[in-house]
């Protein structure tokens, strides 16, 4: 039996940490995901599943009407365009529906090709990009293993790892898919961006003037656009991540992608009126 890591964000209340809870939320969650399908790979948030549980796991849902992968890519990380790669290359990242088992042949070359950062199940920083997935990805796909990665947000670099991604898992023979991990604008004076005050104004244009942009360029494929975009509007607190998965969609065929929701915190729990919020988005391809 591999290693296991420990479910950080589980255990602090971000998602259900007992089964039972766990897959009540998630067979609610999937109840009212749009009917639509992806084949090759989605974008997902990670916030506590409160706020963004449901567009994340209709993310997954729409995936698994049309694909059982045998590994999943899983792509996040609040990273930087000078950081380096971060991957675990072996063990399995524990959930409270089980293991999700790491596909330790595919992760150990994206370690070694990418020059990542190796952490392991006892030495590791917890990141909620990926843990979030994990629980919904284990619900969907039990038999699936994981190639998980933090990745930079430098274009350049994601467009190489989400190709790769997809040229690996083709000439491996597994079904594959990749899913990146990314909320939008984080608005508000606790996220040091006020650029429009506060109010209802504000909200409609960060929604719609500054998340619906950096949607826009993900719909279309265009990952490296919807970096810049995220870099220079502070529309996306994870692009690497987000063009990863572009790339790994665009490398397998799509050319553009499906919004199955997009909403803020606001709209999810605004009971103190619009002063501070996050974006999130469920995209498929």
């Amino acid at each position: 039996m591999s290693e296991t890591r420990r479910p950080v964000f589980a255990l602090q209340g971000w998602y259900p940490a007992d089964e039972a809870s766990c897959r009540r939320a998630l067979e609610d969650y999937r109840r009212d995901c749009p009917e639509a399908s992806g084949s090759v790979a989605g974008i997902v948030p990670h916030a506590g599943w409160h706020f963004s549980g449901r567009l994340a796991t209709w993310t997954f849902c729409a995936l698994s009407r049309k694909v059982e992968p045998a590994c999943v890519f899983v792509f996040g990380g609040h990273m930087g365009r000078a950081d380096r790669p971060v991957c675990m290359p072996e063990g399995a990242f524990g959930t409270p529906l089980g293991p999700v088992e790491v596909d330790a042949e595919l992760a150990a070359e994206a370690a070694s090709r990418f020059d990542c950062l190796c952490e392991t199940p006892e030495r590791f920083t917890p990141d909620n990009t990926l843990e979030l997935q994990m629980p919904i990805l284990k619900f969907f796909w039990p038999q699936a293993r994981a190639v998980a990665m933090q990745v930079p947000a430098d274009a350049d670099l994601a467009e190489a790892i989400g190709a790769w991604a997809a040229a690996a898992g083709q000439e491996s023979g597994l079904a594959a898919v990749a899913i990146g991990s990314t909320d939008l604008t984080h608005y508000g004076a606790s996220y040091g961006f006020v650029p429009k005050g506060t109010g209802e104004a504000a909200h409609r244009w960060a929604k719609e003037e500054n998340d619906g942009p950096f949607i826009e360029r993900l719909l279309a494929a265009d990952g490296p656009a919807a970096v810049k975009h995220a870099l220079e509007n502070h529309s996306a607190c994870c692009p690497g991540a987000a063009a990863a998965a572009v790339a790994f969609a665009r490398a397998r065929g799509a050319s553009r992608g499906r919004l199955l929701g997009h909403v803020t915190s606001h709209e999810v729990d605004g009971r103190n009126g619009p002063s501070m919020w996050v974006g999130y988005a469920s995209i498929v391809y």
